[in-house]
């Protein structure tokens, strides 16, 4: 599969875990980021019939943000410094399909409302 996200200037080409269900969609990897001695691992979960997405990253440093179409949400990032707790509004979330093999969200996050689309595209 391969990642896009504003936040790196490349996508990540990697090894998932693609699971569905009637009621749930599940993708699962792992990656190192720059800088980090360890390995992280992520998991989406969207559960389809609320249309909510859980983005939590585990290992050396941890997150859960919530994504959530019908109202703002929070997250919450842990880093070297402390955790960051931010809020989080969500323009759309596509699911993958005959017409896009890939999964979407994007949204905007903080107090400054910094714009991102994270994709995961099935290759």
């Amino acid at each position: 599969m391969e990642i896009t996200t504003g936040a790196y200037d490349k996508p990540l080409v990697t090894k998932g875990i693609f699971e569905e269900s009637v009621t749930t969609l599940t993708i699962k990897w792992k990656q190192t980021h720059e800088g980090d001695d360890e390995i992280s691992f992520y998991e989406i979960k969207m559960d389809k019939q609320t249309g909510v997405a859980v983005v939590r990253r585990s290992g050396q440093y941890t997150s859960e943000l919530i994504f959530d179409t019908s109202k703002r949400t929070e997250g919450s990032i842990d880093t070297p410094y402390g955790t960051i707790k931010t809020d989080i509004k969500t323009s759309y979330i596509t699911l993958p399909s005959v017409m896009s093999p890939k999964f979407e969200i994007s949204y905007e996050m903080g107090a400054d409302d910094i714009k991102n689309v994270f994709a995961v595209k099935f290759i």
